[in-house]
């Protein structure tokens, strides 16, 4: 199986009044209609917001008349910043907004805790695409907006899944992977598009509309008009779809209603009309969708008494927490007893779904699915103290006295998939390699070829032999390995450090993998085996296992190599071999298949084979390409600084030490964050594996470590002992020491930084 292994492994403020005058001496607008007048004006400014020379970084003059705005005016506009509310049925608090125009010049800043934002377009252009990057009700959510030049300092642009499918249709294609391949043209943004794509919009979604406000209610200002308060107006809006990415399109969907509405549509925004709508619901189905809103101010009043429970600094009683559980509790694979003492009484910190919840908020919950008005389907944000990172719980709650008991989602396991991008050593060329002096390779019965170079031909040490390995595995080009019979296991041992060879360059790729996550400690205990289907993989699907006993797993491991704590496949690589250069070209055009929005099946098998459950999951959307990545590292990873402390790297000789065998493993590490403002610091993870020379014992020792942690330890990984070899059984010895830091993307994909002796810095 060819995979990574843990170890050898816009405004018109401008000083222009003779063009407010020319136009006004030109156009006598106040003798149009006053429909009429918007659109002539509209049409006016686009020539000069569009034509070049319509900067936004001069002193502001020019200022517009209220009733010549396109959209609603702006009580909060300020001159020279753009303003809006991002939102997705819950406001988007502390995302990150980006601004960028068409010469490429960017802008950035943050919402606040109502999903505001206010941002100086200083040095900015034309029409601006609006990018958020943040949390929805724990979600890792990307949305976007358009503004165009007149908006700045008199309308508000706000960005919510509606304005979205908007930009979509303006842009023609999903901003985001238009953005990635430098394909957006900004000269498709005027007031004529916004309003054309906006009809489309309120089309599309006019049954959910008509629920909220009635259906003789004026169509709703998506993009610039008053947001209103929670779980009202165009809030409650959002909260009654869901948009997810398919490929090249969008599936939207209702949270109540039939299987059709459920189901959704799909939203494609190349096609020049869009008939398709979501179904309207039933009557009763509307009065529920109107009484799940308005349960909401209770639910999130409910979620808050279940919260103190947590404030004290000290863990909960359980009987407490038992009584905020329904009878019927069964949530990602546990009863109501295995998730009170494994989840909700975790004393281990960090972000991971089983880690402490000491000081955590229960909050933002965001509808999913409507049952009734007393029975919701709800996602919840689990917000840590800081610099913990929320995360998020999707389950029923159901209404009974003065609270919300939780249901739980009634799921076999915890799952997810996602994309996971490594930036690792780059190996030698397998040709450089194989034409090395003295290279021999040789199969061993049903074994890989394994080459090697024996000891006194070519350049290799005398007595021995260097072993590069097999050039079908994915290890190939890393390290060629000294291994000798001669002499006492200590002698061999000092060979092995001295002799053995670096041959990658460490840090200089990028590769990319999909990640099948099925979480060890979230899971039905019959559970025995998960297999996992779709596109990419082997027809009989993907295996995964349960770690053996004394594994700290946080996730189950591909079945072929259970030991090895991974569960990832690189995406250039054939599921099951490392194969040829030819092989990974079909591999990678199978991989490709799957766009974002492809669903995968993960079945859950007990001990004897019997299918306990099916669960699906869907495809985010990918990163950039791995050589994107690897140009801008610095933007995407975080990152090990390791050449800042040469002394510190974990070369082969230094681990493999056995005066050490008493000592703790003190390693200072230097470590940064991504500076990518979407980008966030998840945490890291340390493995030392050892072994024992005399009766050829192993095993391992694993650290997770969160990103409070992280940040705790200020600008290095760990200030005193990293991991104690005490731990050890007496005699082992460290063998291999590795290390990876994670962050992850608006889309909740991962970017990893791997050390190792094949990759010291």
């Amino acid at each position: 199986m060819a995979r990574h292994r843990a170890h050898p492994p816009l405004t018109l403020h401008q000083e222009r009044p003779t063009l407010h005058r020319a136009l006004h001496r030109t156009l006598p607008l106040w003798r149009l209609q006053p429909r009429l007048r918007l659109s002539v004006l509209a049409g006016a400014l686009c020539l000069v917001a569009c034509g070049g020379g319509n900067t936004v970084d001069e002193p502001a003059s020019f200022k517009l008349l209220p009733d010549d705005l396109v959209g609603a005016p702006c009580a909060g506009c300020r001159e020279g910043f753009l303003v809006g509310q991002a939102h997705d049925g819950v406001a988007l608090a502390d995302a990150d907004v980006l601004l960028i125009d068409a010469q490429g010049q960017t802008a950035r800043g943050r919402t606040d805790a109502q999903g505001r934002y206010a941002i100086a377009t200083t040095g900015l252009s034309g029409a601006l695409l609006v990018q958020v990057n943040g949390l929805s009700s724990g979600e890792p959510v990307q949305l976007h907006s358009l503004a165009v030049a007149v908006d700045v300092g008199n309308r508000a642009v706000h960005v919510s899944p509606l304005t979205e499918l908007m930009a979509a249709f303006v842009l023609g294609g999903t901003p985001q992977d238009l953005l990635q391949q430098g394909r957006i043209d900004f000269m498709r943004v005027s007031a004529t598009s916004l309003r054309s794509s906006q009809d489309r919009v309120r089309h599309l979604v006019q049954s959910s509309w008509a629920v909220i406000a009635g259906a003789s209610a004026a169509a709703p200002d998506l993009r610039n008009g008053e947001q209103g308060p929670a779980h009202q107006g165009m809030g409650a809006l959002a909260s009654l779809i869901e948009l997810q990415r398919v490929a090249s399109a969008y599936r939207l969907s209702g949270v109540a209603g039939d299987a059709a509405a459920q189901a959704g549509v799909q939203v494609d925004p190349v096609a020049s009309s869009v008939d398709a709508v979501l179904p309207a619901p039933s009557t009763a189905q509307a009065t529920a969708l109107q009484a799940g809103l308005a349960a909401l101010p209770d639910l999130e009043q409910s979620l808050a008494r279940f919260s103190q429970l947590f404030q004290s600094g000290q863990a909960p009683n359980a009987p407490d927490l038992q009584a905020w559980l329904a009878p019927e509790f069964r949530h990602t694979g546990l009863d109501a007893a295995a998730f009170i003492d494994q989840v909700l009484l975790q004393a281990e910190p960090g972000e991971a779904p089983g880690s402490s919840l000491r000081g955590v908020r229960f909050e933002r919950p965001r509808l999913v699915q409507v049952d009734s008005a007393d029975r919701l389907r709800v996602r919840v944000q689990l917000s840590l103290p800081p610099p913990a990172l929320p995360r998020s719980e999707t389950l029923w709650l159901r209404k009974v006295g003065d609270r919300w008991l939780w249901e739980g989602d009634g799921q076999t396991g915890l799952v997810r998939l996602r994309h996971l991008s490594i930036l690792g050593p780059k190996p030698r060329e397998a040709a450089d390699l194989l034409a090395l002096p003295g290279m021999r390779c040789a199969a061993s019965g049903t074994a890989d070829t394994r080459c090697a170079v024996e000891g006194g031909q070519g350049d290799a040490p005398s007595s021995g032999q260097l072993d590069y390995g097999s050039p079908q595995g994915e290890q190939f080009g890393l390290l060629a390995h000294y291994r000798s019979e001669a002499g006492s296991w200590q002698e061999r041992l000092q060979m092995a450090r001295q002799r053995t060879r670096l041959l990658a360059t460490p840090s200089a790729q990028v590769s990319q993998h999909r990640a099948f996550e099925v979480d060890a400690r979230r899971i039905d205990p019959r559970v025995s085996q998960v297999r996992v289907q779709g596109s990419g993989l082997p027809e009989q699907g993907l295996s995964l296992v349960r770690p053996a006993e004394g594994q700290g797993f946080e996730q189950l491991a591909l079945a072929d190599s259970p030991e090895q704590d991974w569960h990832a496949l690189r995406t250039d690589r054939c599921p099951g071999s490392g194969g040829s250069a030819a092989e990974h070209t079909v591999c990678q055009a199978n991989w490709a298949k799957a766009q974002v929005g492809e669903v995968y099946r993960f079945s859950f098998f007990d001990a004897q084979g019997r299918l306990l459950q099916t669960q699906t999951a869907r495809l985010p959307a990918s990163p950039a390409p791995a050589a994107q990545l690897q140009a801008q590292a610095s933007q995407w990873f975080a990152r090990f600084d390791l050449q800042a402390e040469p002394a510190q790297q974990p070369l082969y000789a230094r681990v493999l030490d056995p005066e050490r065998r008493q000592q703790a493993l003190d390693y200072r590490w230097a470590w940064q964050v991504p500076k990518g403002a979407s980008q966030q610091l998840v945490g890291a993870k340390l493995e030392l594996h050892w072994g024992h020379p005399e009766t050829g014992a192993q095993g391992q020792l694993q650290l997770p470590l969160s990103a409070r942690s992280l940040h705790a330890a200020g600008s290095h990984l760990m200030p005193a002992q990293l991991l104690p070899t005490a731990a050890l059984p007496t005699g082992a010895l460290p063998v291999w020491l590795s290390a990876r830091l994670s962050s992850r993307d608006a889309q909740g994909n991962l970017y990893m930084h791997y050390i190792a002796p094949n990759n010291p810095f």
